[in-house]
């Protein structure tokens, strides 16, 4: 049966010495048609334009994405979504061991010291485990919070990571148990330089620090880049970081190591800290200062003070 109405427009269908076109197409579009400028899909049978791709053929191409898409962890099949449901179900049981008291800057303090913690482990199955609570804890941040700082970055972090332990992946039982053992070791020596807080610190010196600033109720952030150089010169971090203003803060420098190679690059930072001086406040510790711990608590909480911190 030949429409009587244009399948575009519903105009009368064009009609030709009493006959009338039999893909129902107006004068106008039925010119069109002639010209080649309107396409008719073999699909669904839509007209558009010669250049334009039909949508059914794009609702099947997302289609096929979103069947194709595979989970960030495993790499199974995710049906569109980040991970897999077996991933999934993974994350919330590690989300459900994380303490839902721990206010914001703890949560993401806690983030970024388990994946450092990641990238030094040497038992497979116990990194793939911590690459869950990793995504827990970006989801709970942005659950409680609201904040999806985390949970932007999360992804491109575990991808990352996997690829720093994919070379332990296939270890030898014999191999496995020796880099376990390796790992325990590594483990207790990071127990001997964990700060009240939980921060994983580089030495005793820095612990002294971080416990000044957790006591002192000063809220801080432990191995942050300097974003005023950063984005201009090199990648620096600071020992921590104080936000005081929005995206502001102060920084803390502790000079605590004489090796030759830690003495040039103090200097190289140093450099830059002073040519960035007029935009980035920075508080130095040497070794010495840590011997009167008194004197170092009243010489930090002063020079808070005075870059503008409050409690």
């Amino acid at each position: 049966m030949v429409n009587n109405k244009c399948p575009i427009c519903g105009e009368p269908t064009s009609v030709y010495m009493g006959k009338a076109r039999k893909d129902g197409l107006c004068r106008k579009h039925g010119m069109q048609a002639n010209k080649g400028e309107i396409v008719q899909c073999q699909a669904c049978g839509k007209w558009n334009g010669k250049e334009v791709v039909c949508e059914c053929k794009k609702a099947k191409k997302e289609d096929k994405t979103i069947n194709e898409q595979t989970c960030v962890i495993c790499g199974e099949p995710s049906n569109g979504k980040d991970v897999c449901k077996s991933c999934y179900k993974e994350i919330m049981n590690a989300q459900n061991e994380i303490d839902k008291n721990k206010k914001r800057w703890e949560l993401k303090d806690y983030y970024y010291n388990l994946k450092a913690f990641i990238g030094r482990l040497k038992n497979y199955n116990e990194a793939i485990a911590n690459l869950y609570k990793l995504y827990a804890i970006a989801w709970l941040l942005k659950k409680l919070y609201e904040d999806e700082q985390l949970s932007d970055v999360v992804n491109n972090d575990v991808k990352i990571l996997l690829k720093q332990i994919a070379k332990i992946k296939n270890f030898s039982p014999n191999e496995q148990q020796q880099q376990n053992d390796k790992t325990i070791i590594a483990v207790a020596d990071i127990e001997k330089n964990r700060a009240s807080d939980g921060h994983i610190c580089k030495s005793e010196g820095e612990v002294i620090i971080d416990d000044i600033l957790f006591k002192g109720k000063v809220c801080h952030a432990y191995e942050r880049k300097v974003k005023e150089i950063s984005t201009k010169e090199r990648t620096v971090l600071a020992d921590w970081f104080i936000p005081t203003d929005g995206f502001d803060g102060i920084y803390i420098e502790y000079w605590g190591m004489n090796q030759k190679d830690y003495q040039d690059n103090k200097e190289e930072k140093l450099k830059l800290y002073e040519k960035y001086k007029d935009t980035v406040k920075l508080i130095e510790i040497n070794k010495n200062d840590i011997k009167d711990r008194q004197t170092l608590e009243d010489y930090i909480f002063q020079k808070l003070k005075d870059f503008g911190w409050r409690r």
